[in-house]
């Protein structure tokens, strides 16, 4: 039976007044630059069905996801466990995930979940099922510069957030356009891309992505879905040089965006029927041994400075042996692996570096193998192990998100646990 596919979106722009997730806790919006929004896409191949949905939020922790997944599997049918849900990492808009490193989460943003995000996902679901239409594939990919690792290294050795034109970049950027035979009814766009552009601004804005995005809809005449690649060590490639800028930035990041997004397309010439697969797995890393509790009260009794991740993971570390119970010694995620013809979609529930999609590419049977960062969950950030040893942003958020350190090797093992899932689909 051939692919296929309906698509929907609805507007999921906050009230004024909310408080925006990027940079700290307590910026809150005071206006409107473009609405926000959720867009669902619904495939089905045989009795094979999956659903991609795309909201332009920062993150989701896992908990929510599981929520909107399974509202969304009552009103579509669509399994809960074939749904995948992306963010685009966009830092202007709602908080949508709560970090006990952050303390004044409160009704604001659950308020905002119960009555515009999870409804708004729920209806783009349900409209998307009940569009349906018979679609044909196909793919086009370009190089964009549009990015640049945001590590930047100093005389001392020392790394802070800024531009670094030597560290790696994964510049791939994947079209993927569907057509009905007569139109182009929906279009993907992967690139990985930090919306950071706009700055610590107090406008609620899609960043970049969304220039992008309506510049590609323009050319194309169908609605476009954007899905975040790796983009933890990533930031807007801008002319002042910063991983940050404000929203003139993020217009000029975005028009170049769109120019690569339209050559992508433009080099898409076949149009073939593919089928849909899906794999499900459990990604699993274990945790390293805990820090002694003499260690971790000495760390905590000093007058070093801590960031926050670290006197959060500290303390509950503590808690935890006052307890006697120090948790599970696994870290584990549900998976689902996405597959049509010679693309595949796979989650990562972290902000990933870009080094390790491009392994996780190279190490694929398929050619468009992509990685979907901030995607069905937030664990912070997987840094390549290469990256470790100069520390940084990056590798003291994973060090430090959770009391129990994931093994210096979680790219490795989460690279090698990915790729057997999408060889067992190619030689099933």
């Amino acid at each position: 039976m051939p692919l296929q596919l309906g698509i929907a979106r609805e507007i999921i722009t906050p009230e004024i007044g909310g408080f925006l997730f990027g940079y700290n806790n307590h910026t809150q919006s005071d206006k409107v630059n473009d609405d926000l929004t959720v867009i669902a896409m619904v495939l089905k191949s045989q009795n094979t069905y999956a659903m991609l949905i795309s909201v332009t939020v920062c993150l989701m922790h896992e908990e929510l996801i599981d929520e909107i997944c399974k509202k969304a599997s009552d009103v579509t049918g669509v399994p809960a466990s074939n749904i995948v849900i992306s963010c685009t990492h966009t830092h202007s808009a709602p908080r949508c995930t709560f970090f006990p490193q952050f303390t004044n989460f409160g009704d604001m943003d659950r308020k905002y979940c119960d009555t515009i995000l999870i409804p708004k996902c729920i209806a783009a679901a349900q409209n998307a099922a009940a569009q349906m239409q018979t679609v044909k594939m196909g793919v086009g990919t370009t190089q964009s510069l549009t990015g640049i690792n945001r590590r930047q290294l100093h005389r001392d050795g020392s790394v802070s957030l800024g531009q670094n034109p030597w560290d790696t970049y994964d510049s791939t950027m994947t079209v993927i356009s569907f057509t009905n035979g007569d139109k182009a009814i929906a279009n993907i766009v992967h690139v990985g891309a930090h919306l950071t552009a706009a700055g610590n601004n107090t406008e609620i804005t899609r960043d970049w992505a969304g220039v992008m995005v309506d510049r590609l809809e323009a050319e194309s005449g169908a609605m476009t879905m954007f899905i975040n690649g790796a983009q933890g060590d990533i930031a807007p490639r801008m002319a002042n040089g910063d991983s940050v800028g404000n929203l003139q930035h993020a217009m000029e990041v975005g028009g170049l965006a769109g120019i690569d997004a339209v050559r992508a397309y433009r080099t898409i010439r076949t149009f073939y029927d593919e089928p849909l697969e899906i794999a499900h797995g459990n990604l699993t890393l274990p945790y390293k041994p805990p820090i002694a509790l003499d260690k971790v009260q000495a760390i905590l009794d000093s007058s070093e400075y801590m960031s926050g991740f670290k006197t959060s993971s500290l303390n509950t570390l503590a808690q935890m042996y006052e307890s006697g119970d120090l948790g599970e010694d696994e870290w584990q995620a549900r998976q689902v692996v996405i597959r049509i013809g010679p693309v595949v979609f796979v989650p990562f529930p972290f902000e990933v570096s870009s080094e390790i999609s491009i392994r996780l590419r190279t190490y694929s049977p398929l050619a468009h193998t992509l990685l979907l960062a901030c995607t069905n969950g937030s664990n912070s950030y997987l840094p390549a192990q290469s990256q470790l040893c100069r520390g940084g942003y990056e590798v003291e958020s994973f060090l430090w998100f959770r009391p129990r350190q994931l093994p210096d090797d979680s790219d490795t093992q989460l690279i090698e646990q990915n790729v057997q899932l999408i060889e067992k689909m190619v030689t099933a």
